[in-house]
C-alpha cells in the first residue's frame, strides 16, 4: 500500500499507555522514509488506544509521533478526531490541529481549530472552543482551560440549547446565557456562570452575578423550577416559585409557595419516595385567610388540605395501598384553585392475587363538598371484603366460580347495615358445526343482612325496627348468537344477532334493605346483555326476561372501521324494583344502541342513545366526535339525559367543545367551552396560546368558571407559564410523580 494510502494501526496495551517499547518496527510502507521508527518509544501507563490515520511518522530526534490525515484516536472512552495529531513522548503532550473534535464519556463533543492536551487527554488549553453537549445544547467560549478531565473553564462563555433557524438573516438563538466566566464541573454535574446576562434574540433582559444549573447528565437535582404567573378575580395577582429538593435518589420534596395580592401566601408541598417494595406521594397545602367571609364554610383561621397515595408489595401475591384526601372545609380546594373535585375519598386496601383467584379488603371514608352534602348522613365502610375463586376443574363442561362479599357500613345519622353475600356461578360456552354460538349459565346467590335505622317509606319520619334479613336467588340462563362473517375485496363484515334468556324467581327488592351500592343505575348499550344490571349487591334483578339485539362491525384495508349495536329487553312481568325513568320497568324496555364510525385514524364518531319504546321520545343522547385535519384537532361532546327521580336527577343537557390549532411548527392556539343547555348558561371557558420548540415552552391562558357555592364565586383568571428547557423541567405539576 502506498504511503498516502489509509492505514489503521491498533496498539494494544503498549501504544500511548503502556510504558514499554515497540517490539519491532512497523510495516515500512506505513512510515515516511525520512522518519524511521525507534524501538524505544515510551507512552504513559494505563489501558489501550486505537489510532487510525492516513499517515504516521516518528521523529527519533524530537521523540514526537505524528499522525496526519483523518486522524481518529480512541483513548478509553474518549475519542479525538483531527486533521493532524502529534504526541510528544518527552512531555506527554498531545497537540491536535484542524477540524478538531473531542468526544468524552458523557457524550459531550468539543470542537476547536487547535487544542493541546496532557495528562492522558484530561487536561488542555484551547483558544476557542465550541461544545455540543449530550442533550444537543451548546457551550462556547474563548481562552478555554480544561483540567483533570473534570473542569472546563471558558472566558466570555455562551450557553444555549436553541437552534439558529437562519430565517431572514437570523444569527442569534431565541435565548442564550452569556457570562464573563463559565465553568462546567463534570464531577458535580453543574454549569456555573459568573456575571451572566440572559438574552432574547440577542437583547439582554436579565443580569445575575451568579447562576448555575445542572448539566445534561443530571436527571434530577435540587434547585428552583420555572415560576408560574397568574391573575384571578378571587385571588388577585399570583406568583408560584417552586423549589425542588432532591433529598436522595429515592425521595424528593417540592415546595411551592403561592404569593397572592388578595389573600395570604398559600403554602404547598409535595413529597415523593420510592421503596424497594413500592412508592408513595403526598401533597399538602395550607393558608391563613386574610379575611373571613360571612358565607365561608370554614370556622377556623387555618384552611388546608392533604392528598396522598401509595402502593406497596408485601410478597409475590400480597400488596397494599392507601389513598388520602382531606380538606379543612368544603370550598377551600375550589376557591384557591387547587382542585375541582366535589367528593373526597379515603381508602385503605389489601389485595391478594394468585392466578384467577383473588381477595381484597378495603375501608372507605367519604366526604361530600357540595352545599347539599351532609357529613352526618355520609357513610363510612369498614371493612368491605371481596373473595373470588375459580375452580380448576370443569363441571358439566362448564367453568365454576365462587365469590363472597362482606361489608359493614355505618353513618352518624341514618341506616346502618352489615352484609354477607356469596354466589356460585356455572358458565359453559360452545359452538355448533353450523356456526351457532351457545352459552349456558346459572348461579345461586345467598345474602345475609343485619340492618337498623332504615327509613320506613310508608310512614314518613319513622324507621323500621332493627332486623335480620336472609334472602336467596337462583338464576338460570341461555344465550344464542350467530356471527355471520363476510370478506370481499379486503373488507371484513360481521353481523351477529343475539338472543339471551334469563329466569329467576320474581321476588323483587325490599325497601327494608338500604340501597347503598346500587344507586347509580343506567340502562344502556353496555349492559343490554348483563345478567344483573345493578352495579352493587343491595339490589338485584329478578324475574324472567329476554334480551335481544343485533351487533354489526366492518373493517377495511385502509383502517376504516365501524360497529353498531341495537337492542331491547322484554319481561314477563313489570319490574317494580326500578323507576319508570330507567326504561326497564315495563314489560318492554326502551330501545338502546350505539353507533361508532372511524373512517380513518384522524376521525372517530360515537353515538349512544336510549329511546322510549312507546312514544319514541329520546331519553338519552350522547355524541362524541374526535377529529384531526391538518393543523386542527377538535373534540365535540354532547349529552342529553331525561329527568330521573329515582336518583334525583333533573333533566340535563350539555355540550363541550375543545380544539387545538397548530399555527406552525411552534405556535398553537387552544380553547375549550362547556355549556349547560338545560339552564341556558355557560359552565366554563378556557382559551390560550402556546409556543414550544427545542429550548422553550411557554403558554398564556385565560379561563372562566361560572360555578357558585357559598364563598366560592364565579372567577376569571389569566395564567402565564414558561419553561426554559435544560434549566429546569416543567411547572410544579411537572415535578410530581415518579412515573
Amino acid at each position: 500500500m502506498s504511503v498516502g494510502g489509509k492505514r489503521s494501526l491498533l496498539v494494544l496495551a503498549a501504544a500511548l499507555l503502556a510504558a514499554h517499547a515497540f517490539g519491532k518496527p512497523a510495516n515500512a510502507q506505513a512510515i515516511r522514509e525520512d522518519a524511521r521508527p525507534s524501538p524505544n518509544i515510551s507512552f504513559p501507563e494505563s489501558g489501550e488506544v486505537l489510532m487510525q490515520a492516513d499517515e504516521l511518522s516518528y521523529d527519533k530526534a524530537t521523540r514526537v509521533v505524528t499522525a496526519s490525515g483523518n486522524v481518529e484516536l480512541a483513548y478509553g472512552e474518549r475519542v479525538l478526531l483531527a486533521d493532524k495529531v502529534s504526541y510528544d513522548e518527552t512531555t506527554g503532550i498531545v497537540t491536535a490541529e484542524g477540524n478538531v473534535a473531542l468526544l468524552d464519556p458523557q457524550g459531550d463533543v468539543a470542537f476547536a481549530d487547535q487544542l493541546v492536551l496532557r495528562n492522558e487527554m484530561r487536561d488542555g488549553v484551547i483558544d476557542t472552543l465550541r461544545v455540543l453537549l449530550s442533550d444537543n445544547s451548546r457551550l462556547a467560549g474563548h481562552s478555554v482551560v480544561r483540567s483533570g478531565g473534570n473542569l472546563t473553564t471558558l472566558h466570555r462563555g455562551v450557553y444555549s440549547p436553541c437552534d439558529i433557524c437562519g430565517e431572514k438573516g437570523q444569527t442569534t438563538p431565541l435565548w442564550q446565557i452569556k457570562a464573563f466566566r463559565v465553568v462546567h464541573n463534570k464531577q458535580e454535574k453543574r454549569i456555573v456562570y459568573e456575571d451572566a446576562f440572559m438574552e432574547f434574540f440577542g437583547v439582554p433582559v436579565l443580569y445575575v452575578p451568579y447562576f448555575s444549573h445542572p448539566d445534561p447528565s443530571v436527571k434530577r437535582q435540587s434547585g428552583f423550577l420555572p415560576p408560574t404567573i397568574a391573575s384571578s378575580t378571587e385571588l388577585g395577582q399570583q406568583l408560584e416559585v417552586p423549589y425542588f429538593w432532591a433529598i436522595s435518589p429515592d425521595k424528593d420534596l417540592t415546595l411551592i409557595p403561592r404569593f397572592t395580592t388578595k389573600e395570604n401566601i398559600v403554602y404547598q408541598g409535595e413529597y415523593r419516595q420510592r421503596f424497594e417494595t413500592g412508592r408513595m406521594k403526598a401533597f399538602a397545602t395550607g393558608t391563613w385567610p386574610r379575611t373571613q367571609q360571612a358565607n365561608s364554610p370554614s370556622n377556623n383561621d387555618f384552611r388546608g388540605s392533604l392528598f396522598g397515595n401509595g402502593e406497596f408489595d408485601i410478597d409475590e401475591n400480597w400488596s397494599w395501598s392507601f389513598r388520602t384526601e382531606l380538606a379543612t372545609d368544603d370550598t377551600y380546594l375550589r376557591k384557591y384553585d387547587l382542585s375541582g373535585t366535589t367528593d373526597l375519598i379515603n381508602n385503605l386496601n389489601a389485595t391478594y392475587v394468585d392466578g384467577r383467584n383473588s381477595f381484597t379488603a378495603d375501608t372507605y371514608y367519604f366526604r361530600g363538598l357540595l352545599a347539599t352534602d351532609s357529613e352526618s348522613t355520609t357513610p363510612w365502610v369498614a371493612p368491605v371484603l371481596q373473595y373470588e375463586y375459580a375452580f380448576p376443574d370443569q363441571i358439566l363442561d362448564g367453568n365454576v366460580s365462587f365469590s363472597a362479599n362482606a361489608m359493614i357500613l355505618g353513618r352518624s345519622l341514618g341506616p346502618q347495615s352489615r352484609r354477607v353475600s356469596s354466589t356460585v356461578r356455572w358458565d359453559r360456552r360452545e359452538t355448533s358445526a353450523n356456526g351457532f354460538v351457545y352459552r349456558f349459565f346459572g348461579s345461586l346467590r345467598g345474602d345475609f343482612y343485619s340492618v337498623e335505622d332504615v327509613p320506613n317509606t310508608a310512614v314518613p319520619g319513622a324507621d323500621f325496627e332493627p332486623q335480620t334479613i336472609v334472602r336467596g336467588l337462583p338464576t338460570i340462563g341461555a344465550e344464542w348468537s350467530y356471527p355471520l362473517a363476510r370478506s370481499e375485496g379486503g373488507v371484513h363484515q360481521v353481523l351477529e344477532p343475539i338472543v339471551q334468556l334469563i329466569s329467576s324467581p320474581n321476588v323483587g327488592n325490599t325497601v327494608e334493605i338500604p340501597n347503598e351500592d346500587s344507586l347509580s343505575f343506567e340502562f344502556d348499550d353496555t349492559n343490554l346483555f348483563s345478567e344483573d344490571r345493578f352495579a352493587g349487591l343491595d339490589r338485584w334483578e329478578t324475574g324472567t326476561r329476554a334480551n335481544v339485539g343485533l351487533r354489526y362491525s366492518v373493517y377495511t384495508p385502509s383502517g376504516a372501521q365501524a360497529n353498531a349495536l341495537f337492542g331491547q329487553s322484554y319481561r314477563l312481568e313489570e319490574n317494580t324494583s326500578v323507576a319508570a325513568e330507567t326504561g326497564l320497568r315495563d314489560e318492554t324496555s326502551d330501545y338502546v344502541g350505539r353507533i361508532m364510525v372511524s373512517p380513518s385514524n384522524n376521525l372517530l364518531a360515537v353515538y349512544r342513545f336510549r329511546i322510549d319504546d312507546e312514544r319514541f321520545k329520546i331519553r338519552r343522547n350522547e355524541v362524541n366526535l374526535l377529529g384531526r385535519h391538518g393543523p386542527v384537532s377538535a373534540e365535540l361532546g354532547y349529552g342529553y339525559y331525561a329527568a330521573d327521580q329515582s336518583v334525583t336527577f333533573q333533566e340535563r343537557e350539555e355540550v363541550y367543545l375543545g380544539s387545538v390549532v397548530k399555527l406552525d411548527e411552534y405556535w398553537r392556539l387552544f380553547g375549550q367551552t362547556r355549556q349547560d343547555l338545560a339552564d341556558h348558561r355557560t359552565v366554563a371557558n378556557r382559551v390560550g396560546i402556546g409556543y414550544e420548540d427545542e429550548c422553550l415552552d411557554a403558554s398564556l391562558m385565560f379561563s372562566q368558571s361560572f360555578y357558585r357555592d357559598r364563598d366560592y364565586e364565579p372567577d376569571s383568571s389569566v395564567m402565564f407559564q414558561v419553561t426554559f428547557k435544560t434549566l429546569g423541567t416543567g411547572s410544579p405539576a411537572g415535578a410530581r410523580g415518579f412515573e
